[in-house]
């Protein structure tokens, strides 16, 4: 049966039949219909080399489809043998190929099959399709061989099955283990309205989880913390009972990727704590956290992990109760993020799934892979190359204190504007070139080059959406989907600069970064110095945007300078009616006029510091700003202390957080997280690099990493409360008050304040 239809492409995959490969589009269609498209598909890899025709010559007894081609590396026109192999390791099989040949180069042999189909065709996750074929079968899943598939933009994702899960594990001391502790409860929550928990013996939790999977089908399976626990969890459990956990389409086992994420035949595979590793804001990712980051009116009544084992036996309905709220909780956020998701899968050509996984490098790589291919640009292997820095943005110390009428002036998009300005580029730095950086790297006028042609894509693109938005009732679901399309390019775009100077980009050009960043200082050097020409006081500069005073009449002339003689844009980004800088950069806080604090750098908005020290630190910040008096700043930080000096504070915000961010054997013994690590880890709970571990500081002498213990150890009776007084609640308030005139001493007063306390 003929079929032409337009679908949305949900996963990808190369299976093998017949003993060669095949790829298959799972896809959704406007009625949510599932589909595999399958195509045949012979991967491939290219090979340079000045003799291209006595290589040709040489492999032709391989019995290999060979083809020459032109193409380009890094803008130099080449010829090229593209090599074509029926086989998923490629890498290996290119190795073999090419194994004597001398004097050659080997290109895109390392990239996968999939992603490697997708960027040919130009076909992109999360994003429409039009199918022409043949509608091979019409069960369970529709299959199509297809003859063409093509790439549709602007496609609205269909209405998508989603559930998602939570499992509690019942373990007597430590961490679960998969080999000893069962799962005792999963607790399931669907789009379609089904709410469950599976409790009881283990077999048949796991044997109605997958029925459950099974009769739903769900497109989306959305979870936390399954990547690096469920999944595998699961798996061996199930195995323990002679089951198979087939999750995935067609009966398949979830696997883990050569990107580290777990890949689920047929479904997008969602794990929320991916995204929550992704927010610098976080103390600690849990799902409570990244709710609370979110801003979504959502409560949980936490049970922390240390807790389950002795809360299942004293009051199980407890942990039911808090499992099915995850379940829950997590649905509610994946609604909530959707659109951003799929936004930036289309966008960067990535899976659901994987984006989220992948580093904002990453991201932007693929993103121009897909480019590269439209060019007919070679895409290069990782470089083995060692980290170097470079100097950044030109940043302005501030004068410590507290301000009044200060207006920030943004630079949109900088630094993709002068890489298109100065068309800044892997493929047009030269000797020769005519536009020459503060730094001296020189890159040519002519022709464009690679990335500011990206960058030029992405603005235009931006934009189209944004105008096209007008149009739109900012409530309808096109509207949505559209903005959150609109912030995942500028995402990309902002990124592709800082992209160039990662050691891990496929096309690291140190010199892009530098030549970028030196025009970016000279930019803001030279716009400090006409707004002072205007009469307007700097009072503070941050890589991209300039704070000013004295600005009333002086803006417009300012704004029209910017884009006439520097060829940029810049925009009033904000207007703070008070605003205290403290001796460091990029350390402040604001209020707006329309009574919006913003804090930025300080204690207040940093994971690593316990919760009672950024609480006293951001009531002084917004005491200050709100009343523009410091006594009464001073008198909301001395109240913090108080409460420190009366033992009058919650375990909970006494609680340090560090993350181990490598295996424990490569650290000294003497920091006090790595410590508890230890300790923690000989007693049976699982720590590894990505895990924050959290402690308090005790009474008794000696240095600090023998003065900690595990936070869920510790009684009021054992805390240091003189630390928690001198090393967080002191040191983070006296950052806003010391500007102002306080000693540190004065915190610890409990009398009126003075004008003494400020001399």
């Amino acid at each position: 049966m003929r079929f032409l239809n337009d679908l949305w492409l949900l996963d990808i995959a190369v299976e093998f039949e017949n003993s060669r490969p095949v790829v298959w589009l799972w896809c959704k269609d406007k009625s949510s219909e599932t589909y595999i498209v399958k195509l045949s598909y012979s991967p491939s890899f290219y090979i340079v080399s000045d003799r291209i025709t006595s290589v040709l010559e040489s492999l032709k007894s391989q019995q290999l489809k060979l083809e020459i081609v032109d193409r380009k590396i890094r803008g130099r026109e080449v010829k090229a043998l593209k090599v074509y192999v029926d086989v998923e390791d490629v890498e290996s099989i290119a190795k073999k190929i090419t194994k004597g040949l001398r004097d050659i180069q080997v290109f895109e042999e390392d990239i996968r099959p999939s992603v490697k189909f997708l960027i040919e065709n130009g076909l992109r996750p999360s994003g429409g399709l039009r199918v022409e074929g043949r509608l091979v079968e019409d069960g369970f899943y529709k299959v199509v061989e297809a003859e063409k598939v093509e790439y549709i933009p602007d496609t609205v994702p269909p209405p998508l099955r989603v559930l998602s899960f939570d499992v509690i594990y019942y373990s007597k001391s430590g961490s679960p283990r998969p080999e000893r502790d069962p799962a005792i409860i999963i607790s399931i929550s669907t789009s379609k309205g089904l709410t469950t928990q599976l409790i009881g013996d283990e077999k048949q939790i796991l044997q109605e989880f997958l029925n459950i999977i099974q009769r739903e089908d769900p497109d989306v399976i959305v979870s936390f913390s399954s990547n690096r626990i469920h999944w595998n969890y699961l798996i061996e459990r199930a195995r323990m009972h002679g089951l198979k956990l087939a999750v995935g389409r067609l009966s398949s086992e979830p696997h883990t990727s050569i990107h580290g994420h777990v890949s689920i035949r047929g479904r997008i595979n969602i794990d929320l704590e991916d995204m929550a590793r992704d927010i610098p804001e976080l103390t600690v990712e849990t799902l409570d956290e990244f709710v609370n980051y979110l801003g979504l009116e959502l409560s949980l009544d936490t049970v922390e992990d240390w807790e389950i084992a002795e809360t299942w036996e004293r009051n199980p309905e407890r942990i039911k109760k808090y499992s099915l709220q995850r379940a829950e909780t997590l649905l509610r956020c994946y609604d909530a993020l959707a659109d951003y998701i799929f936004s930036l899968s289309e966008l960067t050509g990535m899976p659901a799934d994987y984006v989220l996984t992948a580093s904002t490098g990453f991201r932007v790589e693929n993103y121009l892979m897909y480019l590269a291919v439209e060019k007919n640009e070679l895409i290069p292997k990782k470089p083995e190359v060692s980290h170097v820095s470079y100097i950044g943005g030109l940043v302005k110390s501030p004068k410590p204190g507290l301000h009044r009428d200060v207006v920030v002036v943004d630079f949109r998009s900088m630094y993709p504007s002068l890489m298109i300005k100065y068309n800044v580029s892997f493929d047009t730095l030269s000797e020769e070139g005519e536009y020459v950086s503060p730094n001296n790297y020189r890159f040519r006028k002519e022709p464009e080059g690679f990335l500011p042609h990206a960058l030029k894509t992405l603005i235009s693109e931006r934009r189209r959406i944004q105008e096209y938005l007008k149009k739109l009732n900012p409530e309808s679901v096109e509207a949505r989907v559209l903005n959150a399309r609109q912030k995942a390019v500028k995402v990309i775009s902002n990124a592709v600069y800082g992209y160039t100077g990662w050691v891990g980009a496929r096309w690291y050009t140190r010199e892009v970064a530098e030549a970028t960043t030196s025009w970016g200082r000279q930019v803001i050097s030279e716009s400090m110095k006409k707004a002072e020409e205007l009469g307007m006081k700097v009072i503070y500069s941050d890589t991209d945007s300039l704070f000013l005073q004295d600005y009333g009449g002086k803006l417009e002339v300012f704004l029209k300078w910017i884009e006439e003689d520097l060829g940029l844009e810049a925009k009033v980004d904000k207007v703070y009616r008070m605003i205290i800088f403290t001796e460091a950069k990029k350390k402040y806080a604001g209020i707006t006029v329309d009574s919006k604090i913003d804090i930025v750098g300080l204690e207040a908005v940093r994971g690593d510091w316990s919760m009672i020290a950024r609480e006293a630190q951001t009531e002084t910040i917004k005491t200050l700003l709100e009343t523009g008096d410091r006594r009464e700043a001073l008198k909301t930080a001395r109240r913090y202390v108080k409460k420190l000096m009366d033992g009058d504070v919650e375990l909970r915000k006494l609680i340090l957080w560090k993350q181990i961010t490598r295996p424990l054997d490569e650290y000294e013994a003497t920091q006090p997280h790595i410590v508890v690590a230890r300790q923690l880890i000989q007693e049976g709970w699982r720590i590894q690099p990505g895990d924050k571990v959290g402690y308090i500081v005790i009474r008794g002498g000696g240095p600090l990493y023998r003065r900690v213990k595990p936070y869920f150890k510790v009684s009021k009776e054992e805390i240091d409360w003189e630390y928690y007084i001198d090393k967080q609640v002191m040191q983070a308030c006296i950052r806003i008050l010391e500007p102002l005139g306080v000693k540190p001493e004065e915190l610890k007063k409990t009398g009126e304040v003075s004008l003494t306390d400020f001399l």
